[in-house]
C-alpha cells in the first residue's frame, strides 16, 4: 500500500513528520532524485535545510541517496533560510535545488520545496513532466536503486556572498544604515544570522529576539501573522524606541514589519514605497519609461492598490501560491512584471543573476533580506513616506486572514460557495479571475469599490472587501480576510462569515 499521498500539495511537499516513516522518507527521496535525473535532466543539485527537527535526518539521507542517481550533490550542512537557499541555486543556473522546510507550519511539520534550472519552481503541474505529479508517480512506483558508481558530494556555503548580493542590489553600502535602530524577531527560525550579518555591515544598531534556530519553536508557531507568536515582539518594539521592527517566519521567506509603536506595516503599502527603488534596478534593462507592472494577491488592501498605482506601476490580482506567483513573474517578465507581494508578508521579484549585467537574466524568486535592507533604506531616505502610510492605515479596519479547519475535505467548496452567495446577495461585486482570464482559485468580494484601481481612484465614505480562499499548502483549511472603512462594518461582515462557519462546526464538519 502507498501511504501519505496527500503530502503532495499543489505547490510543494508537506506533511507531519510522524506520517513520514524512515521507509517512506527513503522512498520519497528516491522519487525526487529520479525526477531530477530523468525529467529535469540535471546532473547537479543543491540541497539545504532550515531549523526543522526532522530536517537534519532527511538532509543526511538525501546526501547519501541522490549521488546514487548520478546527481552531483552540493549541500549546506547547517540551517539556512529558504532565501539563502534560492540565492545558492542562482549560483549554478544549470542545476536543480531542494530545500527541506515546512515554512511557517508548526514544529511537527516537514516538507520540501523543489526548483529546477534558473531557480524555476517545480509544483503540481508545473515543471518538466508535470512537476510534482511525476514525483508522486515515482513515489508510487518505488523503483529499485540504479546500478553504477555514485556521483560526488561537496559542501557549499554562500552566506557571506548572499549578504553581499542583497546589500548591493538594495543599494545599501557598508555604513549606510548607521544611526538606525532596528529590531529583529526570528521565532527560532533560520534567517537571523543573515539579518545580523547584513545589519552589521550596513552599520545599523539592532536587537535580535529568538535568533537561535530551534526546531521545537518554543516561542509559538513560526508564523508572523499569528498574533500569539508576534505579540511579544510588538510589545518589545513599542517599548524600545526602534525605527522599525522585523519579524520573519521559520524559514525566513516571510517578513512582517512593525512601526515604532508595534503596529504592522501593511505589506502592500510598504511595497508602494519600495517601487521607486525597484524600478531603478530594472530601468537599465527595460528603459527609462517602460510601463512596469506588479502582481498583488487577493487580500491586497484597496488603499495599497491606489498607492502602488500612484508609484507609477500597474497592478493585477494574482492567485495565492509561491510557485504560481513566481512562475507568472517569470512568464510575464518581458511584459514588465517585475515584483509581487502577498499580504501574508511575502515579497517576490525577478532577481538579476548579476546586478552589474542584467542581460544575464533573472530568477523569479524570493529574497527577504533584500527587501529588509531596501525597506530600511527607504525608511531612512523617505521617513515622511512612512509617516504618511501610517496615517493612511488609521482609516483601515481589518480582521487579518483567519482559518477554519475541515474534518471533511469536500465540505470546503460548499462553505466557499455559501459565503460567496451571501456576499453577492448583500450587493458585493465578486472577482474570481485574474486579468488574463485564468482562475483566481479564490474570490475577492467588494462592496462599493471598483474592480480596478488607478492613481485617480477616489474612495467612497463606506467600503468593504472580503477575500476568501482554500489554502493549498495546508491540510483542509479555508481562510478569510475582511477589511473595511469602518470598524462596525468590518465586524459585521466578519460576523456574517463566522455565522456561516458556525453551522459547519455545529455539524462536526469543521473546527476553529
Amino acid at each position: 500500500m502507498t501511504s501519505n499521498l496527500d503530502m503532495f500539495k499543489l505547490y510543494d511537499i508537506r506533511t507531519r513528520h510522524e506520517r513520514l516513516s524512515d521507509a517512506d522518507s527513503e522512498r520519497l527521496l528516491k522519487a525526487i532524485a529520479l525526477y531530477y535525473r530523468d525529467s529535469v535532466r540535471v546532473s547537479r543539485i543543491y540541497i539545504a535545510r532550515d531549523a526543522r527537527l526532522y530536517g537534519a535526518k532527511l538532509l543526511d539521507m538525501a546526501v547519501e541517496i541522490f549521488p546514487r542517481y548520478g546527481l552531483e550533490v552540493f549541500f549546506n550542512p547547517v540551517q539556512i533560510s529558504t532565501c539563502q537557499f534560492y540565492y545558492s541555486c542562482m549560483r549554478d543556473r544549470d542545476g536543480g535545488g531542494m530545500m527541506i522546510t515546512a515554512s511557517h507550519n508548526p514544529s511537527d511539520y516537514i516538507g520540501f520545496k523543489l526548483v529546477g534550472p534558473d531557480v524555476t519552481p517545480i509544483a503540481m503541474g508545473c515543471g518538466p513532466d508535470g512537476g510534482l505529479e511525476q514525483v508522486r508517480k515515482n513515489y508510487v512506483a518505488d523503483a529499485p536503486y540504479p546500478a553504477g558508481t555514485p556521483a560526488g558530494v561537496h559542501v557549499a556555503q554562500y552566506q557571506s556572498d548572499y549578504v553581499d548580493y542583497s546589500m548591493r542590489l538594495a543599494g545599501v553600502k557598508p555604513g549606510d544604515l548607521r544611526g538606525m535602530r532596528v529590531f529583529g524577531e526570528f521565532l527560532a527560525g533560520s534567517s537571523g544570522a543573515d539579518f545580523a550579518l547584513a545589519m552589521d555591515r550596513a552599520g545599523a544598531t539592532y536587537t535580535l529576539s529568538h535568533v537561535v534556530p530551534d526546531g521545537f519553536f518554543p516561542y509559538g508557531n513560526p508564523n508572523p501573522v499569528e498574533e500569539p507568536s508576534i505579540a511579544p515582539a510588538r510589545k518589545k518594539v513599542a517599548e524600545g524606541s526602534y525605527d522599525i521592527g522585523y519579524c520573519f517566519d521559520g524559514d525566513g521567506d516571510r517578513m512582517d514589519l512593525m512601526y515604532p509603536d508595534g503596529q504592522q506595516v501593511i505589506p502592500g503599502l510598504n511595497i508602494s514605497l519600495l517601487i521607486p527603488y525597484i524600478k531603478e534596478i530594472f530601468k537599465p534593462y527595460f528603459g527609462e519609461n517602460y510601463p512596469f507592472k506588479a502582481f498583488v494577491d487577493v487580500k491586497a488592501i484597496p488603499l495599497a492598490l491606489i498607492e502602488i498605482s500612484r508609484a507609477g506601476i500597474e497592478q493585477h490580482i494574482i492567485r495565492n501560491g509561491h510557485s504560481f506567483i513566481k512562475e507568472k513573474l517569470r512568464e510575464y517578465q518581458q511584459e514588465g512584471y517585475i515584483v509581487s507581494e502577498e499580504e501574508s508578508s511575502h515579497y517576490y521579484m525577478n532577481f538579476p543573476f548579476d546586478p552589474e549585467d542584467l542581460s544575464k537574466g533573472f530568477a523569479a524568486t524570493e529574497n527577504s533580506l533584500f527587501f529588509a535592507l531596501l525597506t530600511a533604506r527607504a525608511l531612512k531616505e523617505n521617513p515622511q513616506g512612512y509617516r504618511r502610510i501610517y496615517e493612511l492605515q488609521k482609516g483601515i479596519y481589518r480582521y487579518r486572514e483567519w482559518p477554519l479547519y475541515f474534518n471533511v475535505y469536500d465540505e470546503m467548496v460548499h462553505i466557499i460557495a455559501d459565503v460567496e452567495n451571501e456576499m453577492r446577495a448583500r450587493g458585493a461585486t465578486v472577482i474570481k479571475e485574474m486579468a488574463d482570464g485564468s482562475d483566481l482559485d479564490a474570490a475577492v468580494m467588494r462592496f462599493n469599490l471598483p474592480t480596478v484601481f488607478t492613481a485617480d481612484t477616489r474612495f467612497p465614505q463606506e467600503w468593504c472587501q472580503v477575500a476568501q480562499r482554500i489554502s493549498r499548502s495546508e491540510d483542509a483549511m479555508t481562510r478569510w480576510e475582511v477589511v473595511a472603512s469602518d470598524p462596525a462594518l468590518c465586524k459585521k461582515m466578519n460576523d456574517v462569515i463566522i455565522a456561516i462557519a458556525d453551522r459547519y462546526v455545529e455539524k462536526g464538519l469543521a473546527h476553529y
